[in-house]
C-alpha cells in the first residue's frame, strides 16, 4: 500500500513538472520520497530529477536548484548510495549558504550528518550536527536544539564504548590474531 502510494505522488510529480507547475512539483516528489518504491531502479527517480535540475539551471532557479539537489541526496540516501548522496547534499547545501537561507542550512546539514554516520564518519557526523545545532539556536528553534542534543549524546556514547573497545583490543593484543 505505501509503495504505491509513493509510486502515484512519483507519477503525480511528474504530470505537475509537465503541466509547468514547478513548486507543487517539488513539494508532491517531496511527499513521493517518504514512500518511495525500493523495488524499482533509483534511475527511474534520478533521471526525473536531473531534468529539473537542467530546467532551475537553465531558468537560472538557484532556491528551485538546492531544493533539487537536497531531494536528489535524499533519493540516494534512501537507495543506500551515500557517496552521491552526500554529494548532492554538499552541492545543495553551498548553494543555500550563497542564499542565506539558514533554516535550509541546517536542514541540510542534518541529512549530512545521518548519511555520514551511516557511512561510518562519525567525527564528520558530530561536527555537521554541532553545526546545525548552532544554527537553530540562534534561531531560537529549541525542538530542533532539543533533538539534535539527543543525536549528539548518542553519538558521544558510541564513540566512548568504541574508544574503550579499541583499547582494550589493543592493549591484550587481541587484533594480532
Amino acid at each position: 500500500m505505501v509503495a504505491i502510494m509513493g509510486k502515484d505522488l512519483f507519477q503525480k510529480s511528474q504530470e505537475l513538472f509537465k503541466s509547468g507547475d514547478f513548486n507543487k512539483t517539488l513539494e508532491t516528489y517531496e511527499k513521493a520520497l517518504s514512500n518511495i518504491d525500493r523495488s524499482v531502479e533509483s534511475e527511474e527517480y534520478i533521471s526525473f530529477l536531473r531534468q529539473l535540475l537542467k530546467h532551475c539551471q537553465n531558468n537560472n532557479l538557484k532556491e528551485e536548484e538546492a531544493l533539487v539537489l537536497r531531494a536528489m541526496g535524499r533519493t540516494y540516501s534512501v537507495f543506500k548510495e551515500y557517496v552521491e548522496s552526500l554529494k548532492h547534499h554538499w552541492l545543495s547545501l553551498k548553494i543555500q549558504r550563497k542564499l542565506g537561507k539558514k533554516i535550509e542550512v541546517a536542514e541540510g546539514l542534518l541529512f549530512i550528518a545521518e548519511d555520514q554516520e551511516v557511512s561510518g564518519k562519525f567525527d564528520e557526523a558530530i561536527k555537521s550536527y554541532r553545526e546545525a545545532y548552532e544554527i537553530y539556536q540562534k534561531l531560537g528553534k529549541s525542538k530542533h536544539v532539543k533533538k539534535i542534543k539527543k543525536e549528539l549524546k548518542r553519538l558521544d556514547e558510541y564513540s566512548k564504548e568504541a574508544f574503550e573497545e579499541d583499547y582494550m583490543l589493543n592493549k591484550f593484543n587481541i587484533n594480532d590474531f
